[in-house]
């Protein structure tokens, strides 16, 4: 009760103040609608010069509903100055500024009434409830942050321990790959050594072997020129962000490697070598190889063996023949009884054509026979055979010996990319990566994978939509982990690439909180989480200039 009585005195002195130009024996003027730290910009013994430097006025001229500077700094205290600014004090809560022409406009903008002093309007002031009410609502959200903090000091720790445990892999990885290398390297001297014995034991079988003579299928089969390889890279490379994606993979049934009519994450990841998105230079040096073959079904540049295709040309036509001659004695069967004598004959030379299409068959089967005959393996005598077993066990250990290389060296670059990664001042942020979490509207359900990407899916079914892949922390400067951005998105339809602005907030668990699309193709999620709950970070002054 005493504080409120002091604050009622107080706001009558400042009414008095107001009423008078001056304060004897101070010359200072009180100008309404500034701060008392910006009085001294207003003196009355001397000309006003607008804040913005543009002209120099009579001091009368100050607050006389006329507005003189193209700042509007001479009418504060009024609506003159359309782009001015008018100072609510709102003893007892929040200071602020509001528009000018909010000023004696009829409406009670600030709490303690003073921009409505020459209107009918009596407002009532109501800052000393609204500073209760904001007090309280700081000290909930002052409570949530303490809550929080504590779970992410706890992330922050668990952050550092994956990282130190992640470091101490990296380490064995990288002997392990050390002695995988030197492995490979004994593995293809093996190799060598016995494709060599291999080379000098079938010579004496050279004449024995048919010759490969390359053909212009053949040598289709082998090899795509580069510049098809770089065009299949451009077609599959749908948002033309010059890199192939995983979700780009997904939308082609080429890559459906189990044929279940759905081309899985994994599948995709075997075609990109275990990469989420490739660029042209490596889809050629490390995808190409998985890919090629996939890519040459899909083309028809297989062919089949040569005796396939006579057995079947033989076949269709036996079985053209048939069909003809059958339809001819129908029809005459249809002419009457006529030409049943006709009907017999040529009945006569369905079965002598059926003789003839079994003696076609034989001849098929002699065919296939002699085919089958020329295509025998040569039957090595038992040095040789042993000769060439070690080499075909060589080349086998080789090649595993070759794929842990690049199986080693492969996760050793997922791991430097993400020990390179910033989590946070502290590493707050290691715990969620990798964690999805989801938010379901009326129409769709978004996913949100931390550091790995974010999607959006119809609930009624269909393929899943990419809004975006990690990219970076784009928040302001003084807490930049406070935004991330998700890009390179599926493309829109004669638009953008899709991207994503996921806003962090501070929480006592993980959620994503909500997603809005205020622009075409350009989403923005709302994430709750621990770990932007920062102590160290102070809650905004609430001090009021008296």
């Amino acid at each position: 009760m005493k504080e409120y009585s002091i604050y009622l005195i107080i706001l009558v002195c400042i009414n008095l103040f107001d009423k008078f130009s001056r304060v004897t024996g101070s010359q200072v003027l009180h100008i309404r609608g500034i701060p008392v730290s910006k009085s001294i910009l207003y003196t009355p013994d001397r000309n006003f010069e607008c804040l913005d430097g543009s002209l120099l006025i009579p001091f009368h001229y100050v607050n006389d509903d006329y507005c003189d500077c193209g700042d509007g700094s001479d009418e504060p205290g009024t609506s003159a100055c359309r782009n001015g600014s008018f100072y609510c004090k709102n003893f007892g809560h929040k200071s602020m500024y509001i528009p000018s022409t909010w000023v004696n406009d009829g409406i009670c903008d600030c709490c303690d009434g003073t921009d409505e002093y020459s209107s009918n309007k009596q407002c009532v002031n109501n800052c000393h409830d609204l500073g209760k009410e904001a007090k309280l609502e700081a000290q909930k959200v002052e409570e949530l942050k303490k809550q929080g903090n504590k779970i992410r000091m706890e992330m922050a720790s668990k952050g550092k321990q994956i990282k130190s445990d992640t470091q101490v892999h990296l380490m064995k990885l990288w002997v392990d790959y050390e002695e995988a290398t030197r492995n490979k390297k004994e593995k293809e001297i093996l190799k060598i050594q016995a494709e060599e014995r291999e080379t000098l034991v079938l010579e004496k079988y050279k004449t024995v072997e048919p010759k490969d003579i390359p053909t212009e299928e053949t040598t289709k089969e082998k090899e795509l020129s580069q510049s098809e390889v770089e065009d299949y890279f451009k077609m599959l490379d749908s948002d033309n962000s010059n890199t192939v994606t995983i979700a780009e993979l997904q939308t082609r049934i080429t890559f459906d490697k189990d044929h279940n009519g759905v081309v899985s994450k994994e599948e995709a990841m075997f075609f990109l070598n275990n990469k989420e998105e490739v660029s042209l230079q490596e889809f050629i040096e490390t995808a190409w190889g998985n890919i090629k073959p996939f890519v040459m079904l899909e083309q028809g540049i297989f062919t089949k063996p040569k005796h396939d295709e006579i057995v079947k040309e033989k076949e269709e036509k036996v079985q053209e023949t048939l069909e003809e001659e059958r339809d001819d004695v129908k029809e005459k069967q249809d002419n009457g009884e006529e030409e049943q004598g006709n009907v017999e004959e040529e009945q006569d030379n369905v079965e002598e054509e059926q003789d003839n299409v079994e003696e076609e068959e034989g001849s098929t089967d002699e065919i296939e026979k002699e085919i089958e005959e020329q295509e025998q393996e040569v039957q090595y005598d038992e040095e040789t055979q042993v000769l060439i077993d070690e080499a075909t066990s060589a080349r086998e250990r080789y090649q595993e010996a070759e794929k842990a290389v690049n199986d080693l060296n492969n996760e050793i670059k997922l791991i430097e990319e993400k020990l390179e990664r910033d989590y946070g001042k502290e590493d707050e942020f290691v715990t969620l990566d990798g964690e999805c979490f989801d938010y379901t509207d009326l129409e769709y359900i978004y996913s949100l994978c931390l550091f790995g990407k974010a999607s959006q899916k119809s609930k009624s079914g269909g393929n899943e939509v990419s809004l975006g892949y990690w990219s970076e922390w784009v928040g302001v400067q003084d807490n930049k982990y406070s935004k991330m951005k998700y890009d390179k998105g599926l493309t829109c339809w004669n638009g953008p690439t899709r991207s994503t602005i996921v806003t962090l907030t501070c929480d006592k668990e993980n959620k994503l909180v909500s997603v809005t699309e205020p622009n075409r193709c350009e989403y923005v999620m709302e994430f709750a989480t621990p770990a932007l709950c920062d102590s160290s970070t102070k809650l905004m002054d609430t001090h009021d200039e008296l």
